[in-house]
Formats: C-alpha cells, sequence, structure tokens
C-alpha cells in the first residue's frame, strides 16, 4: 500500500484491535483492495470511508437497471453517493477480476448480498460514504453528518431507551448532542447488521451509552464501535459479532 499517509493501532478494552490508515485517493481502488483482503484473510474486518470522492463515482461498472436509478435521483450528491456505494461493492467485495456488473441478491429480511463473497453494509451521508465488510454477515455501519438534525430533543420520545433518555438528559448540554448522535447511529449500525432496518421498536434496544465500547446480547450477540475522523461533520458507528478480533479502517479523502 504505497499511498498511505498515517497509521495507527489502538486496542479495545474488548481485545479487538482497531488499525486506522489515512490515504490520499491514489489509495483507490487497488491499495484500498490489498488492506481489504488482508483484512479479511486475517479474520478482521475491512471499514472503507470516502469524504468528498465525487470524482471516483464510475457508473461503467454498473448494471443497467442502476445507472437507470442513479439517473432517477434529482440531487447529485445522492446520485454519487448511490454510485459510489455499488462502487465499493465492486471493487471491494468481488473476487477479483471480474469486470462484470454487480447483480445482487436479497436475503430474507431485505439485506443485499453478493453470492459466494463476503458480507458487507453500506453507508452514506452528506459527501460521506462507507463500506464495512466482513466473514460474518452480523455486520452494519452507519455514517451520519445530521446536517438536517433541528432540536434532538424532540426525537428522544421515539428513539431513545429509557436508559439512554436519562443519560442524555443529565449529560451537560454540550453533551447531550453528542450522546444522541451516538445513540442514533449505534442503532442505526445494530438494525442494518440483524438486516432489519429501522424499525418501530427502537426505545426497545438499550446501546449502552456510557460505554465507550459495548457489547450487546440484544437484539443478537453485537460489539458497538465508533470511528473518529478529523472532521466533527460526521458521527460513525460500526456493529459487529464480538468474535471477530480486529478492524481495520482505510479513510479516503484530500488531505487537509
Amino acid at each position: 500500500m504505497n499511498h498511505q499517509a498515517d497509521i495507527t493501532r489502538t486496542m479495545s478494552a474488548q481485545g479487538a484491535t482497531l488499525d486506522v490508515i489515512q490515504a490520499t485517493p491514489a489509495a483507490l481502488w487497488g491499495d484500498a483492495r490489498d488492506a481489504c483482503d488482508e483484512a479479511l484473510r486475517q479474520g478482521h474486518a475491512f471499514v472503507a470511508i470516502l469524504r468528498g470522492m465525487e470524482a471516483f463515482a464510475d457508473d461503467q461498472v454498473l448494471t443497467d437497471e442502476d445507472r437507470q436509478r442513479a439517473a432517477r435521483y434529482r440531487q447529485a450528491g445522492d446520485r454519487h453517493n448511490f454510485v459510489l456505494g455499488r462502487n465499493l461493492v465492486h471493487y471491494l467485495v468481488r473476487p477479483r477480476g471480474i469486470a462484470t456488473p454487480c447483480r445482487f441478491s436479497i436475503g430474507p429480511r431485505g439485506k443485499p448480498f453478493l453470492p459466494d463473497a463476503p458480507a458487507y453494509n453500506l453507508s452514506h451521508s452528506g459527501r460521506w460514504v462507507a463500506c464495512v465488510v466482513s466473514h460474518d454477515d452480523a455486520v452494519g455501519i452507519d455514517v451520519e453528518t445530521f446536517a438536517r438534525l433541528k432540536d434532538y430533543r424532540d426525537l428522544l420520545g421515539a428513539v431513545t431507551h429509557p436508559v439512554e433518555r436519562r443519560c442524555i438528559e443529565q449529560a451537560r448540554s454540550e453533551h447531550g448532542l453528542t450522546l444522541f448522535k451516538r445513540c442514533w447511529t449505534r442503532k442505526e449500525a445494530i438494525l442494518k447488521a440483524t438486516g432489519e432496518g429501522l424499525n418501530d421498536n427502537l426505545q426497545g434496544i438499550d446501546v449502552r451509552l456510557e460505554q465507550h465500547e459495548p457489547v450487546l446480547d440484544h437484539p443478537m450477540p453485537l460489539r458497538l464501535m465508533h470511528l473518529t475522523t478529523d472532521h466533527d461533520e460526521a458521527t460513525i458507528a460500526l456493529a459487529l459479532n464480538p468474535s471477530v478480533p480486529g478492524v481495520v479502517a482505510m479513510f479516503v479523502g484530500e488531505p487537509r
């Protein structure tokens, strides 16, 4: 991986490693694929997080159906994010050397997958697009800029478990919004890992806001992790099987 600017490693309280790679756009797509393959070879999960990479949105690797779907997006940003999501799956998840466009299958709970390939999950918000790849199907990721969020307190009743709500309401005012963002992204990551998507039982899940990296047993065994960036605009949460020993996260964007 010749284009990595920096690599750092941390060890969580649960024993999982987190390797963070800060990379320039030159890492797409060769270095990113090499890092993904090496992570999976070690039994780890790989996360690619793109910021401001609209120029790399290539619809030539999309099916005709997906190109038509992309063309229906009215906002250029939404169109780029959709195409970049398909690009991430094409270049990171599929077996090497396959040039034909991806054709996705849908699992029993509506979660897309590629037959005979690792599991993956996608998320995008604003100029951010993220993809997690793992050999374990129980994996989900959520990236949020919360650009349209007004007063988070209006959502507490619909979103939070009673324990979470007390934690947020008892926090100092400047930390309440941070805790709400943590709560929201953790829940989205969980529900994407389970394949359920957003449902009406958000209040029934306690994501243990007081813990840095909790391991849950409900709605299924999952470790929750947050991936921090040097940009304050995005909150990123990851949910994966607690047995996964580590995560390799590659952030790709223009140098600040």
